[in-house]
């Protein structure tokens, strides 16, 4: 049975809060990857590409909980790095989880929606920068395996000066 429902379009705080989230849960998805890829490489550092791939595969199944917890028990990164991605994952959880039902108990969200949009904005900021210490964990981990890559340090700095990058 199909109901007629009047669609209300979204106002203008609406859509930048769709926006905001939507942006985050982009970048936190690219977190997961970048993830997945590191755990895959620094647990298989001589698996074939083939191997790696499959390996890859089952990864990029694991939340991003789960990776982080397999990262700190494997002990892939370093305390400070290790320490981010656990205080990243409470700040991914709130989004994900409580930032709808939070938002809705708040009498006066009109009035706080420049926080909540500054607070989205902080993860997905602070998804970008977690992001790039993983590249660049995973740069020096390939270093030190004696496969330095000159080419993507250069992109990495020419992405971190805002220059945009088609595809590595």
């Amino acid at each position: 049975m199909r109901e007629n429902i009047m669609k209300i379009p979204a106002n203008e705080n609406e859509i930048k809060l769709y926006f905001f989230v939507g942006e985050a849960i982009w970048k936190i998805q690219m977190v997961e990857q970048a993830l997945s890829c590191s755990i895959t490489l620094k647990m298989n550092p001589e698996a074939t590409k083939e191997q790696a791939d499959k390996v890859l595969t089952q990864h990029q199944n694991y939340t991003l909980g789960m990776a982080i917890n397999i990262a700190s028990k494997e002990k892939l990164y370093d305390t400070s790095l290790q320490d981010k991605l656990y205080s990243f994952l409470e700040q991914r959880n709130w989004l994900v989880h409580k930032a709808m039902s939070d938002s809705q108990h708040d009498k006066n969200w009109e009035n706080e929606i420049l926080e909540l949009f500054q607070k989205i904005k902080s993860i997905s900021d602070n998804a970008e920068s977690i992001h790039r210490k993983i590249e660049y964990d995973m740069l020096a981990f390939c270093s030190s395996r004696g496969k330095d890559m000159p080419k993507l340090r250069e992109l990495l700095k020419l992405q971190e000066q805002g220059v945009r990058i088609k595809s590595v």
